[in-house]
């Protein structure tokens, strides 16, 4: 994709000059992202899906119109009246660009830069210019430490779901939005690879009850409860979607909602009478008091999250 755009170097010079009377302010957020990989920090930027679960500071958000290096949304501003028009631009690896309009009279843009370091972090760089006509200069000390308490709002709530990528990739996970871009980082599709499970994984039946409860075989971990007295359901612990725990989810209708993306669930059930069944990259099968878990073939391949599974729901 060819793309032409002005350099952070002269951005602000651009700006301040662009039509008489501007005034242009700048200010800068600085912070460093410990256990995250690059793809991991470039993905949650680009997630618009995660938002308004963990941040409930978009109360609606549309994307208008998006590509893989570019996207359009119309977000509210939590339950004000206050209507943006945002644009996302990802001009090279690591570096973004975003730009907004705030009732027509002030314009902001901010670039926004990425780097990883060697100890399994990530530095990251947000600088703002503010513009607007002189006579509205007042209000740039207030939207400057507005967008300050925003920025280290908003890293402190998204750092369990770069982390927790992190912790899954050490145990051999990987995702197909692992080169992520504003179009497949939005996708409903099940972008989980998970490792293989080990030859004769097992998992036990004998104490379960109608508490879900957790079970880990390898480096991989299910959810199990017992619907009666002999069906059981099995989930995944790690969501298809994205890789989210499903265990901190909650329950809706008896499908399993994702705490990152509100994203629904259904288990693989068994029982004496239906003892195998396959969903989400594994397969079961129940024998006596033990259910084996085989991983299937086609896992890495990306399927298109089912109808039953788009649901969001509130949690």
């Amino acid at each position: 994709m060819t793309l032409k755009y002005l350099t952070p170097d002269n951005l602000y010079q651009q700006i301040e000059s662009f039509t008489q009377g501007m005034a242009v302010s700048k200010e800068a957020f600085e912070l460093i992202v410990p256990n995250c990989t690059l793809e991991d920090f470039e993905w949650n930027h680009m997630d618009q899906m995660h938002r308004p679960w963990i941040h409930r500071t978009y109360e609606k958000g549309v994307r208008i119109a998006s590509g893989t290096h570019f996207a359009l949304s119309l977000t509210q501003w939590k339950k004000w009246p206050l209507f943006i028009t945002v644009t996302d631009v990802y001009v090279a690896k690591g570096l973004f660009y975003q730009s907004l309009t705030l009732a027509g009279m002030v314009f902001l843009h901010s670039i926004i830069s990425m780097e990883p370091l060697n100890d399994n972090s990530v530095k990251l760089r947000d600088e703002w210019f503010i513009a607007s006509h002189k006579w509205l200069r007042f209000l740039h000390k207030f939207l400057h430490k507005k967008l300050h308490q925003l920025n280290a709002r908003l890293q402190q709530e998204d750092e369990p779901l770069r982390q927790g990528r992190f912790a899954l990739r050490k145990k051999g996970f990987r995702f197909h939005t692992d080169t992520p871009n504003y179009y497949n980082s939005n996708r409903l599709t099940l972008n989980t690879i998970y490792p293989p499970a080990a030859a004769g994984s097992t998992l036990s039946v004998t104490h379960l009850t109608e508490q879900p409860s957790v079970q880990t075989v390898g480096n991989l971990s299910f959810i199990l409860q017992k619907e009666n007295q002999d069906t059981y359901a099995v989930w995944p612990a790690t969501c298809p979607h994205e890789g989210g725990p499903l265990a901190q989810g909650s329950f809706c209708e008896g499908q399993l909602a994702c705490p990152w993306h509100g994203l629904r669930f259904s288990p693989v059930r068994l029982s004496a009478a239906s003892p195998q069944g396959s969903r989400y990259g594994f397969e079961y099968k129940l024998h006596g008091d033990k259910i084996e878990v085989h991983s299937l073939a086609c896992a890495s391949q990306p399927v298109e999250v089912p109808t039953e599974s788009e649901c969001l729901i509130d949690v």
